[in-house]
């Protein structure tokens, strides 16, 4: 008897195939109908949560440890900016990357 009511819920629904056309993989939880809008708010708090968690702690001790190789000698600084160049490309490079 569960496995009438299971198919006449499942003809009910549009937006499952009919059983017949189901194969053994077919999970009717991933067909459910989502709204454009709660996706991307999801995607927006998960961008904005990247930014914070990743993008910017990476950037910041990449900017560190840049400023700290330029000031200890390895790299060499730029005649006319300084440090600012480097510092800069480095501070691109996990912002980028992080997203």
């Amino acid at each position: 008897m569960a496995s009438a009511s299971t198919r006449g819920n499942q003809d009910k629904d549009p937006h499952l195939p009919p059983p017949s056309k189901q194969s053994l993989l077919f999970c009717p939880k991933s067909k459910l109908h989502i709204h454009r809008a709660e996706i991307s708010k999801i995607m927006r708090e998960c961008q904005e949560e990247s930014f914070w968690k990743r993008a910017l702690p990476f950037s910041l001790v990449s900017m560190l440890v840049t400023q700290g190789l330029v000031y200890q000698g390895y790299l060499a600084a730029n005649p006319r900016f300084g440090s600012l160049p480097k510092v800069a490309g480095t501070a691109c490079l996990p912002a980028r990357n992080a997203k």
